[in-house]
């Protein structure tokens, strides 16, 4: 190599570059790194790489000569230590007086190869059970595909393994599936490849094998995996089921995991530890399947809207919408033990038996569905309107004194007397309502409440009628 101000530069240089012979591909010269790199660097470059490579460097030194090939990767022997991964880039300067040759930079990239080979075995392997993860196994069987016709794909799933997790923790169940995983690398060892592709779904690839073959291997699998598994003074027995499929090229990875996939579902309506092969057959299976789970879950809603009806039938009042007497007395109890004051208004149609007998049950019932809603209509925030039973109502406030009860009940009374639904057997022409509003201190019971709301009521209409009398209940 000529020169002497460029060769001079790098004589000092960490680059290891060598100028090799565009026709017998020896070295020429090479800089002090590149002497380190491969113990010398003197004869023939391609003898300096490991054997497995040197055609590959030849063929790829003759390129660069010819069309500009410029890039080769190759293993260099280190004498004491393990190969190094080096990159070799080329470039044809053999026009230039100066150098006269194939000028080869040598870049060893050994830790950047370790790091991408750590980085890609992590991405493909699981992290539980050290199994390939189904980002390293789809490739093996896409692989598989494109081989000859025969291997045999296995989906394997673990029957019911949420119930370990909810009676034995994540912790048990993490153990369970590293287990299973031992056990299945142990079984399938030398005829196949296992993997885990997420939760307790797992897959083995085997060798080729014809359909009794396969089935015979399958359930062999499944007894060693069925084999009880100790968790402290428990013992759990791992029930599995299993998806066949065979391995013909013109399908894909995905397509045959969906097919393995089928057959174990299908598996699994044989009982436990089941067997399925997939055929086409299977596609209908589970369209029918599919539309019968529709069908059920259609049934289902409709039973839950049935239930939904008769919890509102056994809640709530038909003739006016309101919270039913059942209802009152519930909500009337939990009130009562909180044990802090509250009130209750006990409302009665005045003379409603008269109404009955002038406008007959037809009126009637409409009245008492309007009466109804103007009661609810003055409720507050927090109180709740009821029919109570025949002609009365009920309405809770909590939190509230005798003084605001009054209150609430005179806010009803005109909010009814506003309606105008004409009554020729009442006083007034009109319907009304008498109330009685108790304030319920603590201790009280609630049938001393409603035994003193009707007292206060039967007040209201010795005076009268259409107006509201208040008392207190426990006091």
């Amino acid at each position: 190599m000529n020169g002497g101000f460029h060769q001079a530069v790098l004589e000092r240089a960490d680059a290891a570059v060598l100028v090799v012979d565009p026709h017998d591909l020896g070295v020429r010269w090479a800089s002090p790194a590149a002497r380190r790199l491969f113990g010398g660097a003197s004869g023939l470059l391609p003898d300096l790489v490991a054997s497995a490579d040197a055609a590959a460097v030849g063929t790829f030194l003759q390129a660069a000569g010819g069309t500009g090939a410029s890039r080769c990767t190759c293993a260099v022997p280190v004498e004491g230590s393990v190969h190094r991964r080096v990159d070799l880039v080329a470039r044809d300067l053999s026009s230039d007086p100066d150098v006269r040759g194939l000028v080869v930079v040598a870049l060893d990239v050994t830790g950047w190869a370790e790091t991408a080979y750590e980085l890609g075995s992590r991405l493909n392997t699981d992290a539980l059970t050290g199994l390939a993860n189904r980002t390293g196994f789809l490739p093996r069987l896409e692989q598989a595909v494109r081989g000859a016709s025969g291997p045999v794909l296995v989906f394997l799933d673990l029957d019911q393994f949420k119930d370990v997790n909810d009676r034995h923790g994540h912790a048990a169940g993490d153990h369970v599936l590293r287990l299973v995983a031992s056990r299945l690398v142990e079984v399938v060892s030398g005829r196949g490849t296992a993997a885990r592709l997420g939760g307790d779904e797992f897959a083995v690839l085997l060798d080729e094998l014809d359909e009794r073959q396969a089935v015979a291997a399958v359930r062999e699998v499944l007894t060693v995996l069925a084999e009880p598994v100790a968790l402290g003074e428990d013992v759990i027995r791992v029930s599995v089921s299993a998806g066949i499929t065979f391995v013909r090229p013109g399908h894909g990875a995905e397509d045959l995991l969906h097919q393995a996939d089928l057959a174990m579902y299908r598996a699994k309506t044989l009982g436990p530890v089941g067997v399925a092969v997939y055929d086409e057959d299977l596609e209908d299976w589970a369209l029918a399947r599919k539309h019968q789970v529709d069908r059920l879950a259609e049934r289902l809603e409709e039973l839950h809207a049935e239930n939904r009806a008769l919890a509102d039938a056994a809640t709530t009042d038909q003739r006016t919408g309101l919270p039913n007497a059942a209802t009152f007395d519930a909500d009337h109890a939990r009130r009562n033990r909180v044990g802090e004051p509250y009130s209750l208004l006990l409302v009665d149609i005045d003379r409603f038996h008269s109404y009955n007998t002038l406008y007959r049950y037809l009126a009637g019932h409409e009245a008492l569905r309007e009466v109804g809603q103007a009661i609810a209509r003055t409720a507050r925030s927090g109180d709740r309107a009821y029919r109570y039973g025949g002609e009365e109502f009920t309405v809770l406030l909590p939190d509230t004194r005798l003084d605001g009860a009054l209150a609430a009940g005179e806010r009803v009374r005109c909010a009814v007397e506003r309606l105008g639904l004409e009554h020729r057997g009442n006083p007034g022409g009109v319907v009304t309502v008498s109330i009685g509003a108790v304030e319920v201190v603590p201790g009280a019971s609630v049938t001393d409440a409603v035994e003193e709301a009707s007292v206060a009521v039967l007040q209201a209409k010795d005076a009268g009628r259409n107006r509201v009398v208040g008392r207190r209940a426990g006091g």
